[in-house]
C-alpha cells in the first residue's frame, strides 16, 4: 500500500496549488477557460506574495509521493468585533481531492491541519465558502452555515486584476 503523507507547501509547489485551485472551480462551476487562465496567473502572484509574508499555507497530501489533495489558509485581516478577540482570522481556500482519492479522508486531513496552524497563530476563528462537494467534509469538522450576504458592486469585465496604486484602504470602512 502506498504511502500517504501531508506536507506544509513551499513556494516551490505553487504551480500544482494553483493547478488544484483550477481544478477545483472546474468541478464546481462553469468559468470560460480564458477568466480561469487570467484567475491562475492572478492568484498565483497572490499567493506567493502571502505565502512568502507567513500569512498563507498551503497543504498538500501526496500518495506513494503523488500529489493527491491540497488546500490553502489565508490568515486575513477582520474588522474589529464585540465577542471576538483579534483583528485575524484564518479563511480556508482553494480545497481540492483529486478524483480517485475521493472518499479516503484527505480533505479532512487538510482542514485539520489548516485549523492547527491558523491557532497555532493565535487565530481564533476560520471561514470558508463550502460547495456542495465539500460541505459534508466541514460540517463533520464543527463548521457552520453563517448569514453572510454578497452584492457585487462591478461587473466581472470591469474588475482590475492589480490594485490600483492611489487605492487607500484606511479610510475605507
Amino acid at each position: 500500500m502506498p504511502r500517504t503523507t501531508l506536507r506544509l507547501a513551499t513556494t516551490d509547489d505553487l504551480e500544482l496549488l494553483v493547478r488544484h485551485r483550477r481544478s477545483m472551480w472546474e468541478a464546481i462551476s462553469h468559468h470560460p477557460v480564458r477568466t480561469l487562465d487570467l484567475a491562475d496567473s492572478v492568484y498565483r502572484r497572490w499567493a506567493r506574495v502571502r505565502m512568502r509574508s507567513g500569512r498563507f499555507a498551503g497543504f498538500i497530501i501526496e500518495v506513494g509521493g503523488v500529489p493527491a489533495a491540497s488546500g490553502c489558509v489565508w490568515l486575513m485581516p477582520v474588522q474589529p468585533r464585540p465577542g471576538r478577540r483579534g483583528t485575524t482570522a484564518a479563511y480556508l481556500l482553494s480545497m481540492f481531492t483529486e478524483p480517485n482519492q475521493r472518499g479516503k479522508g484527505h480533505a479532512g486531513r487538510i482542514v485539520r491541519a489548516a485549523m492547527r496552524w491558523a491557532r497555532s497563530r493565535g487565530v481564533a476563528v476560520m471561514s470558508l465558502h463550502a460547495s456542495d462537494l465539500g460541505e459534508s467534509v466541514y460540517r463533520r469538522l464543527g463548521f457552520e452555515r453563517t448569514r453572510e450576504m454578497r452584492r457585487i458592486l462591478v461587473s466581472p469585465s470591469r474588475v482590475r486584476t492589480r490594485p490600483s496604486r492611489k487605492r487607500d484602504d484606511r479610510g475605507a470602512g
